[in-house]
């Protein structure tokens, strides 16, 4: 470079010049010597100004251009050498992402991993690694660009451990990157286009299935809260595997940005809605009912407590009917009741019917306390008829006869006044009620005298109704009287108690359906005619309804149906259990009716014959793949992809389910997991709920409220 510097004349001051010993900055261009000023230039003179131009043109660099420059950038000299290393660096580099990358794919295959979790371990490991290298490095961005520069010269002079090492802040993240893109495309591909060979699709989505319900199972091991918790508390069940829906598959884009979900989650509004649930016999029909028991009842009283609420729930109440009976039965309601204790629940606040009398769980509730006397009728006509309606003349006929007769038994007033009812006089007990199925009796209690000689005196056309009762060779006084009696002695005490269903927040009913089926078929009806009487009421709960075992008192007298439409407005939601599609009702009707009328959907276990429940849950979009065949042995390019239906929940699927693997299915959407189950481990663990306690239910008495003024009695001014 030249290294003239021009120096400003002066008077005193002559031009100084700073030789360069190098030829090429001694040279001198022509136009850097001062012209001599022409004759044109002289001041005074009147001649026109002389252009002169030279015949070279001067540099485009500027008056020194420096050497190896092209447009003013200095260009690398590129030597054998440099050559060789910048192809060490790439090829490291390559081989590093393509081993990592592939070990990533690998993994998360395995895993089950779905797209959403692989970019999430993606973002993690592109924030961790050069986040860590710019807090290390003094909060300098450009701390990354820097170590991975030092790791690849490193890496060139002969160091390839410490220099790796160094450029692994880059070299990870964009492994991660590529890994993620390889899998979704694979996932995206198999679930549309599918790969060359149909054969080995088919065997990637089996694959897939496996370790996704696998991966669930070894998650499921682990403790697991049974609520979501938040401001909007969802039931957890267990452990997400799979999700699949009617909505069209997933493009790469719609995979990436889905969210993530481990967790079985059924929402509130679900359990609202009534569902069923069908499973065979060890695959864990049991463990599902108390997890699912536990984990509804812990969200209950979270929603409970919030009462910012417009629609806050009322306080839980679980209700459990077993209907098979036996020795597991009572053991089942033991192992409950100490998980509902561990929650916090008073121990008068939970109960069990069907047990000794020595058991400190024993409960009897109260059927002759029902205050409403209508209430009282339906639930003692529900006992003999199973609250079925009646379809022939013949069958309204005794149907009407035997209402009659239990509105004399039961509406018996206090005493009778001019031949008018003043009061109630309803039977306190079994013993007094079957006395009562007497003519002579009710004649009494009405106010008259059951003899054709003397004129009636009690209440107008009550002798009528009495007549009525025995008239025919088949009196329904007598036939009414022996089923109430058979009935009485097949009921016990279960309803001799001084307890209300409301009284309690875990009420566990034990009907003996093997050994006693008409008893058991009693019961279940007068419960059923209970609870559905707590629709006309407000009291304030919020209960879910277990039916387990439903086909031992399944006939045509049951009205399941009726109930999951009733005990809606009742603000009581009933799931039913089953073993089997045969065991949710005594035909096919009443089968799908109930399965129908279930809004809630269904949670489905291993089982033989899940096609009816398969195809009351419709189908899902999916594709059909063929191939020409090369040789007849080896799969072509060519070949079609056509769209069609497929169902939703596969019957083949349904029978491969282990123990603990279930389904929720509704509303279009399957999701496929396994049942977290309650061990003692968490038992032992398990703290109470907050403020569950110290609840209490007051009702104040009416003698103590202060009388209520009238406002519209006022004094005019």
């Amino acid at each position: 470079m030249s290294t003239e510097f021009p120096i400003h004349r002066d008077t005193d001051v002559v031009c100084q010049r700073v030789i360069d010993f190098r030829p090429e900055c001694a040279k001198t261009y022509p136009s850097q010597v001062p012209a001599a000023p022409e004759q044109s230039q002289v001041p005074g003179t009147e001649q026109a100004p002389h252009i002169e131009i030279h015949p070279k043109a001067p540099p485009i660099f500027g008056d020194h251009a420096p050497d190896g420059d092209l447009f003013g950038i200095t260009l690398p000299e590129i030597t054998l050498d440099g050559f060789l290393d910048a192809l060490m660096i790439a090829g490291t580099c390559a081989v590093f992402g393509l081993v990592s990358a592939g070990a990533i794919f690998l993994v998360a295959n395995l895993l089950a991993w779905s797209p959403a979790r692989l970019r999430n371990w993606m973002i993690g490991a592109s924030v961790a690694m050069p986040g860590s290298a710019i807090v290390f490095g003094g909060m300098d961005w450009s701390a990354p660009l820097t170590q991975f520069t030092a790791g690849a010269a490193e890496l060139v002079s002969g160091n390839p451990a410490p220099g790796l090492a160094a450029m692994t802040v880059l070299l990870i993240p964009a492994s991660w990157l590529a890994a993620m893109i390889a899998f979704t495309n694979r996932r995206v591909r198999i679930a549309t286009n599918g790969l060359q060979s149909p054969a080995a699709t088919e065997r990637a989505l089996w694959l897939r299935t496996q370790r996704e319900q696998r991966a669930a199972a070894r998650m499921s091991r682990y403790r697991l809260p049974f609520s979501t918790g938040g401001l909007n508390p969802q039931p957890v069940l267990g452990r997400l595997a799979t999700e699949s829906s009617q909505a069209p598959a997933k493009s790469r884009t719609r995979a990436l940005l889905a969210g993530t979900e481990t967790r079985l989650i059924v929402p509130w509004i679900k359990f609202n809605e009534h569902g069923t649930v069908v499973a065979s016999s060890g695959k864990g029909k049991s463990t599902l009912m108390n997890r699912t028991l536990v984990s509804w009842f812990v969200t209950g009283w979270l929603r409970h407590r919030q009462w910012w609420r417009p629609r806050r729930p009322g306080r839980p109440l679980v209700l459990v009917i077993d209907c098979n009976g036996g020795p597991e039965s009572k053991k089942s309601a033991r192992t409950m009741a100490r998980w509902f204790a561990a929650l916090g629940v008073p121990a008068d606040r939970i109960g069990v019917v069907g047990v000794e009398d020595t058991d400190p769980l024993h409960t009897q509730l109260n059927l002759w306390g029902i205050a409403d006397l209508d209430d009282l009728r339906s639930v003692l006509s529900a006992m003999i008829s199973g609250g079925s309606t009646p379809t022939t003349d013949t069958e309204r006929y005794f149907h009407n006869l035997r209402e009659t007769l239990i509105h004399l038994v039961v509406d018996a007033p206090e005493k009778v006044v001019d031949g008018k009812p003043v009061g109630h006089n309803p039977p306190r007990d079994w013993i007094e009620f079957l006395s009562r199925f007497d003519p002579v009796k009710l004649a009494k209690l009405w106010g008259g005298i059951w003899d054709d000689t003397v004129p009636w005196a009690g209440v107008a056309g009550v002798d009528r109704e009495i007549a009525s009762t025995m008239a025919g060779k088949q009196p329904v006084m007598d036939s009414a009287r022996s089923e109430f009696g058979i009935l009485y002695r097949l009921l016990g005490d279960s309803f001799e108690g001084d307890k209300q269903v409301t009284d309690f927040d875990f009420l566990y009913i034990i009907l003996e359906g093997v050994k006693a089926a008409d008893r058991a078929r009693a019961q279940f009806a007068a419960l059923g005619c209970m609870l559905e009487q707590l629709a006309d009421k407000d009291h304030g709960r919020q209960a879910l309804l277990a039916v387990d075992e439903f086909s031992a008192v399944s006939d045509g007298k049951t009205r399941a149906k009726a109930w999951v439409e009733r005990l809606r407005k009742a603000g009581i939601g009933s799931w039913w259990f089953a073993q089997s599609w045969n065991g949710l009702g005594h035909d096919d009707d009443s089968r799908e009716a109930l399965v129908t009328a279930a809004s809630g959907g269904s949670l489905l276990g291993g089982q033989e014959k899940g096609d009816k429940l398969a195809e009351i849950y419709g189908t899902r979009r999916d594709f059909d793949l063929s191939r020409k065949l090369i040789g007849g042995s080896e799969a072509g390019d060519e070949g079609n992809v056509q769209a069609n239906d497929k169902l939703l929940v596969h019957p083949n699927r349904l029978r491969a389910m282990a123990k603990g693997d279930i389904v929720h299915v509704s509303g279009g959407v399957a999701r496929f997991g396994r049942v977290t189950p309650l061990d003692e481990r968490q038992l032992s663990s398990l703290r109470p709920l907050p403020g569950l306690s110290q609840m209490q239910t007051v009702t104040p008495e009416p003698a103590s409220l202060a009388p209520v003024i009238d406002l519209r009695k006022h004094r005019h001014a």
